[in-house]
This record gives structure tokens, sequence and C-alpha cells, in this order.
């Protein structure tokens, strides 16, 4: 039997957990998958909502400090199957969603996942080949496997996501996204609008030391440098057409070009270019976060 498993947080909407489990609840009743809820929300409301279904309601204390490898660790222990079905209280799956996954993993896959749609109209429109961008919220895990590597390194409070993609393919593991996607009810990562952009470009300023902490850890890889790589062009240009040329600033053209292309609006440009400039702005502190993080911590090596 599959096993899927929903956390629940003090900040998750009701009326969003309450829309997620109606469907996955009718979804696991299909397929005769089981459904866990990992609850340290501490409150009643949503307690209230989890009662309404049939499902293993597990409740734990809220963590004084958010640490989602943690929480991960802390959700996989309740398993008992092999393949775990991760959702987020405010991602949909589609009817194709579950199986698709699972049947990706039955195939060999130790970790896959759907990226997001944010308007069920894009439900079924494919991924661009560079959108590679792992996530847990709507994922499916081969355990055994994940015990192997030893669980999540909870030093990666946040990235949790991207540090067990960079894990897994080290370790010869194949990764892969699974075809279509998951509708996702908070709507603040699409960037439609100047104040998600800009709260997005906020927590993009200290996103970076995640990232240099998996270069430290020898974990790099080529979809995190891309972004870099393009993003870090708006600022590099400038430099250096100030010691050369200023005929250099024309390399701004097929920058911006590309820019137009991939993100196919020049809305959605400038929505998806204030946070990366704020992600290669946070650079020098994530650099310097992930050198004292390494010389005055150990390693975690491991979930105990």
């Amino acid at each position: 039997m599959v096993e899927i498993i929903i956390p629940v947080g003090p900040g998750d909407r009701a009326d969003w957990l309450d829309s997620v489990l109606k469907k996955v609840s009718a979804l696991a009743n299909s397929l005769n998958y089981k459904i866990i809820v990992y609850d340290n929300s501490e409150r009643e409301d949503l307690a209230k909502v989890i009662s309404q279904y049939s499902v293993n309601h597990v409740t734990a204390k809220r963590f004084k400090k958010v640490n989602m490898a943690k929480l991960r660790n802390e959700m996989l222990k309740l398993a008992n199957e092999s393949y775990v079905v991760m959702l987020d209280s405010d991602v949909i799956p589609s009817e194709k969603a579950l199986p698709r996954m699972i049947e990706n993993l039955k195939n060999g896959v130790t970790f896959t996942w759907m990226h997001y749609a944010y308007d069920e109209k894009e439900i079924e429109v494919d991924s661009d080949s560079l959108e590679e961008n792992p996530n847990l919220g709507c994922s499916a895990l081969n355990l055994d496997v994940i015990k192997r590597v030893g669980y999540f390194d909870e030093r990666y409070e946040r990235d949790e996501d991207v540090w067990l993609y960079a894990k897994l393919k080290k370790e010869g593991y194949i990764v892969k996204p699974t075809k279509g996607r998951c509708l996702h009810l908070n709507k603040v990562h699409a960037r439609e609008n100047l104040m998600s952009s800009l709260k997005e470009a906020r927590r993009n300023l200290w996103r970076s030391k995640y990232d240099m902490m998996l270069v430290l850890d020898g974990l790099t890889q080529f979809q995190m440098l891309t972004g870099y790589t393009y993003y870090g062009s708006y600022y590099v240009i400038p430099i250096i057409s100030l010691f050369t040329s200023p005929l250099i600033l024309f390399l701004y053209l097929p920058v911006i070009a590309f820019g137009l292309k991939y993100y196919k609006s020049p809305k959605k440009y400038f929505l998806n270019l204030i946070p990366g400039l704020s992600l290669v702005l946070g650079l020098p502190y994530g650099l310097a976060y992930a050198v004292v993080n390494k010389s005055l911590k150990k390693k975690y090596n491991g979930y105990k």
C-alpha cells in the first residue's frame, strides 16, 4: 500500500486544507492508499477540519524554529511502506498525478515530483527543459533509498528538496519530474504581481546560503548554476564595461531577449527578474554563512 503524508502547520489555511483533504481522500479511496496527516499546528480549527476525514491524524508539538528537513524526517518516521507520497496542505493533485508518480517509482526512480500549476488550465502543460525545479509539496519517494542515504540533512532547514535532489543524483539514483502538474493554491510563488515578486526577492536574499552549502558539500548541480549565471550577468556586464568599453552594454540585448523568450511575456520576465537579482545579491552573505557553518558544525550524518 502507498502512504500519503500531508504536513499541517500553524500558518496553514483551513479552507485550503479542506479542499486538499477532500480531493486526496477521494483519490486515496479509489487507489487504496493510506493518508497520514502530520499536524503540529496546535490549532483547533485545523484539527476540526482533519477530523472530518478518514485519515491517520498524528499530532505533534510546534517547532520553535522552522526546519523543513527535520519536519520531513518526522513525517517519514510514520511511514511503513516503501512508496511514500508527500503532499503539502495547499497542493491539490490531479486524477492522474498519484498513479503517474508511483509508476515512476516502480520503474526505478527514487525521487519524483510534479511541477506546480497555479491555474487548472495548466495541469497538463509540459515542463520546459530548463524547468527542473524539484519540490516535495507534490512528490513521491522510495523510502528504502531515503533511509539508505541517511534521511534528510537537517542543516538544510528550508531547501531540503534541493538537497535531496542533489544528494540522490550524486549517489547515482534516478530523480526526475513526473508528467503533468499539481495545483498550488498559494499563488505567492507564481509571482503574479509586484508584491509577491518582492516577497520572493526578500526570501532569496538569504536563500543563497543553502546553495553555497551545497557547493561546499560537493552537491552542486548544473540547474543551480544556470540561475546564478543568468542573473549574475546583469551585474557582471556593467562591471566589465567600466573597465573596457561601454559597447559591452549591448550584451544586455541577448540576455534580456533570452529572459523574454523563457518567461513568454514582459510582465512575467520583470516579476521574475526581481527575485533573480536578489538571489545573486545575497551571494556574498550565502558564501560567508556556508563557510562558517562548515567550519563550526560537524556534517550531519543522517537522521537519528
